[in-house]
């Protein structure tokens, strides 16, 4: 039996145009399936042609949002982009199993096509800087004062909006293809960009300990990787430093006195590790700017030195 079926992701994606109306391989452990782009039609996408899809969606009733261009600042050279609401599941090909004959294709993507999608987010989140979890999702509209029903004054409710427009990097078609590729292919983005991925997430929420922890966990990642990749290089002191408790103030200091060439001042990096320091020792939470700043720290080094390369310079209108 062939298998199709209509997907609403947990938390939408911004993709650049030119990923729309074309299909992707990708799957999920032994599973494989295509995924169908909708077509790019104002205001709100239109469903691809797949037999079958258009008359299902009309059942429903109501308007399908597919795509939605919402207010944000885009890189001028990443548009037009929009945000991916649905997406068509096809050609779906699974194993069978005797000993569940129960569990077939349409069974097994019911099962895992959750956690496809957390582990594309991932890679998306990591790829363009989105925050894409749907679990905790920070509004770019909020409420000032919800819930407050005042007796005096006589104000009803909440007492304003405060209204944010994100900067928002789009997937373009490649990346898009690619990062469907990862997924299926089990393939694990790095730690350190995990970590920096939850840096930044955590900051967003205001949890500033957090951020601080995850992002000098980051740098310690990366900054031993390339401190390591480079031990014959290093004066025979310096080199003798290097074990396997070797952590980041160590690291940091290797690489100081060995003269190492950095993208990030070693000051800067002393500082976060002292920030870390305090947040995981003594349970000190820096303020919210001073999180911000020491997260950008290792956003910095992650761009110029982790395996993941960001050198390009900014766009007026968007980032990162």
């Amino acid at each position: 039996m062939e298998v199709k079926a209509i997907f609403e992701l947990p938390m939408h994606i911004w993709v650049m145009c030119d990923a729309l109306d074309a299909t992707y391989p990708t799957g999920y452990d032994k599973l494989r399936f295509n995924v169908v782009m909708p077509v790019d039609r104002p205001p709100s996408g239109g469903p691809p042609p797949v037999l079958g899809v258009e008359s299902r969606t009309e059942s429903v009733g109501e308007q399908v949002v597919w795509t939605q261009e919402y207010a944000a600042q885009v890189p001028e050279s990443l548009r037009p982009a929009t945000a991916l609401h649905r997406v068509v599941v096809t050609d779906v090909e699974g194993p069978s199993y005797d000993h569940k004959p129960w569990f077939t294709p349409e069974h097994q993507l019911a099962q895992y096509i959750n956690t496809w999608f957390d582990d594309l987010r991932t890679w998306a989140e990591i790829v363009t800087g989105q925050d894409l979890d749907p679990n905790h999702r920070v509004y770019d509209a909020e409420l000032v004062g919800t819930g407050l029903t005042f007796i005096e004054p006589p104000h009803d409710d909440a007492l304003g909006f405060k209204i944010t427009t994100p900067r928002v990097r789009p997937l373009s078609g490649q990346e898009w293809a690619f990062i469907l590729g990862l997924v299926r292919d089990g393939r694990e983005p790095p730690l350190e960009e995990v970590l920096s991925r939850d840096s930044r997430a955590a900051h967003r929420r205001h949890a500033n300990r957090r951020a601080i922890i995850d992002a000098a966990t980051a740098l310690e990642i990366a900054l031993g990787r390339l401190v390591r990749s480079r031990a014959d290089e290093l004066p025979e002191r310096q080199r003798g430093r290097i074990g396997g408790r070797t952590a980041l103030g160590d690291y940091i200091s290797i690489a100081e006195h060995s003269g190492l060439q950095l993208a990030v001042p070693v000051d800067r990096l002393r500082w976060l590790n002292n920030l870390r320091n305090d947040a995981a020792h003594r349970g000190a939470a820096p303020g919210h700017w001073e999180a911000g700043d020491a997260v950008q720290v290792m956003i910095d080094f992650l761009g110029a030195h982790g395996p993941l390369r960001r050198t390009g310079a900014r766009e007026p209108g968007g980032g990162e």
